[in-house]
């Protein structure tokens, strides 16, 4: 239980990150140029392009990248954990794609559900509340299956052939007058 709840908090950690960075940039570009992109939106799906550029894919190359390259996200390095295949190796591009898709589509849905036609902002009332429940059914399920197994998968590590485990530490230099 102790991994899982590491792993959820690690992911906290990325979010949190993710967000204030992202937000901040969209918040400069916004400021820098007087309201755009929203002042020339009209459309549902133009907001759902302007997200996926500035917020979806800078996540999902962070993701793919850092367990890719790395075997941790920040959030990972933060509470000791590192993300590998079977064999404890190294995850592929591949596995991480796939690891990061799986992870993610909730939050995809999310954004294209409330987004698309038209944002539910700018309609009376959104004719599409009930999709809304599809994702928030996807995030129990996936924390059900991360409790189940103790940590170590979730369903996007079982698809894509991975694990999280405890990250060694390394151990602190010895002094010479020991």
């Amino acid at each position: 239980m102790l991994l899982s709840i590491r792993r959820l908090l690690a992911y906290g950690v990325d979010f949190v990150l993710l967000a204030m960075v992202l937000i901040g940039l969209q918040m400069s570009v916004y400021a820098m140029t007087s309201g755009f992109p929203f002042d020339r939106f009209d459309h549902g799906y133009e907001i759902e392009w302007w997200v996926l550029a500035t917020m979806s894919l800078p996540v999902w190359l962070y993701f793919i990248l850092c367990e890719r390259l790395f075997q941790k996200t920040a959030g990972k390095k933060l509470l000791a954990l590192k993300v590998t295949d079977r064999t404890g190796s190294n995850i592929n591009v591949a596995q991480a794609l796939a690891r990061t898709a799986v992870r993610l589509l909730p939050w995809e849905l999310t954004h294209a559900i409330v987004l698309v036609p038209e944002p539910w902002w700018s309609v009376e009332e959104p004719g599409n509340l009930y999709l809304i429940y599809i994702p928030n059914a996807l995030l129990l399920l996936y924390i059900a299956a991360l409790f189940w197994n103790r940590g170590a998968k979730s369903i996007h590590d079982g698809l894509a052939g991975t694990r999280v485990t405890r990250a060694k530490q390394a151990t602190p230099p010895q002094s010479f007058a020991e």
